[in-house]
């Protein structure tokens, strides 16, 4: 006997209920399909690098000198290096200076060493003084050598060594011989001749230890150490107006020669060279453009490449935002000597961040809110966050809120289902 139901004047068959129940079923196994056919993914901790780059304003703690403008300078010291106090650095000669007289000096000079090696060595016989003469007879020969070919870089800077290797033997020699008539008077012509010279060289020496440097751009005495957090948006794009990514450092007034500095006579002086203080902290004020976030804030450690060269640390000092437009001040405890030459400089500078890492599609908006879902058994809950950092796709995030806190190995939410 099938068995039914009677409900009024209608007999319902049991499998009318079996059918009901079947949809019934069918129906909630679609709605719990689609909600765990949501995707998560698990939150696990991670490392991202951000960076950023533009031109950097270098602003250094740097000493300005001057010189007399007139006739050829020659460097003895190559620009950015380090000069002890009253070292020699350069030599200016006058327009007027005679050749002639150059010339009369070193062969004086080199009949004094040969009379000394000839004479001499038989009473003298330290092997010192043998070596400084062989170094003092190949200095002599290479400064003839430039004279002829008029090689005046070349010639200050022997003409410095040589000075102070004769000076050096001279003691060694007075120690230990007595000059003849013969070298006394080579030492007398000697002197006579370089009594003229000085008529017409001017020696300039370093008043201080540091980084000596030739090129002159006019900012170094308005952008002094003081000024690092007074410069504007528009005091930065007013100086790197005048610069490009490769900077040609300005030339030095006296190496010009215009006419009136042809007279040996004229005595005005012109800002020559600077000292660079390489023991003082030094800052890049860095500009560039987004319209993005940027994860850069003051207290940073960074890593910074300047101009192409070697990696070196600096500390964030300083975060400006304006308009699609950041500055970032940098400052730096070492490597002056990077800097020293030029004032802008192509800059790149970055950190990596370490956290909890996402997906960028998992960050989600709620009432204005950013943050993420993440699934609290058959619900999700939405977690408030901050963006630590974002690169390739992924983002480390941190809870803003005590009371809702991510977790390591949480399931987050990356669609919108």
């Amino acid at each position: 006997m099938t068995a039914f139901l009677v409900i009024g004047r209608r007999r319902i068959r049991f499998r009318f209920f079996v059918i009901l129940v079947s949809l019934l079923g069918g129906v909630l196994y679609l709605l719990a399909g689609n909600k765990s056919a949501a995707a998560y993914t698990t939150l696990s901790y991670g490392r991202l690098d951000v960076d950023c780059s533009g031109l950097a304003i270098i602003i250094r703690d740097e000493t300005v000198y001057s010189a007399p403008a007139y006739g050829k300078t020659v460097q003895l010291a190559a620009s950015g290096t380090y000069v002890e106090k009253n070292e020699p650095i350069a030599v200016i000669y006058k327009e007027s200076f005679d050749e002639d007289i150059v010339r009369q000096l070193y062969d004086i000079q080199e009949k004094i060493v040969l009379y000394q090696q000839e004479q001499l060595m038989d009473q003298v016989v330290d092997s010192d003084i043998k070596k400084m003469n062989n170094d003092i007879q190949d200095m002599i020969c290479s400064i003839q050598g430039s004279i002829r070919n008029k090689e005046y870089t070349k010639l200050g800077k022997l003409e410095s060594r040589l000075r102070k290797t004769l000076d050096n033997r001279q003691v060694l020699l007075d120690y230990q011989t007595e000059p003849d008539p013969y070298l006394t008077g080579l030492y007398d012509k000697e002197a006579k001749l370089m009594a003229k010279m000085k008529e017409w060289m001017v020696e300039i020496e370093s008043p201080e230890a540091g980084l000596v440097c030739f090129s002159i751009d006019g900012y170094e005495e308005v952008l002094g150490i003081s000024s690092v957090d007074k410069l504007t948006f528009e005091d930065i794009n007013l100086i790197l107006e005048q610069y490009s990514t490769t900077v040609t450092p300005h030339v030095n007034e006296a190496d010009k020669a215009d006419e009136a500095a042809k007279d040996a006579e004229v005595q005005a002086l012109h800002p020559f060279y600077r000292i660079v203080n390489p023991g003082s902290d030094w800052y890049a004020v860095l500009q560039f453009t987004s319209s993005k976030q940027i994860f850069f804030n003051p207290g940073d450690t960074v890593d910074a490449i300047i101009g192409g060269q070697e990696a070196v640390q600096a500390v964030v000092s300083q975060v400006i935002k304006g308009e699609d437009q950041y500055i970032i001040i940098l400052k730096f405890s070492a490597n002056a000597e990077l800097v020293a030459n030029n004032r802008v400089y192509p800059l790149q500078i970055w950190k990596t961040v370490e956290g909890l890492m996402v997906p960028e599609k998992a960050l989600k908006k709620n009432k204005g809110m950013q943050g993420v879902y993440i699934r609290d058994g058959q619900d999700n809950i939405f977690v408030e966050t901050s963006v630590q950092a974002l690169a390739n796709g992924f983002a480390i995030v941190e809870s803003v809120s005590d009371n809702l806190v991510l977790q390591l190995h949480d399931q987050v939410l990356t669609d919108n289902d």
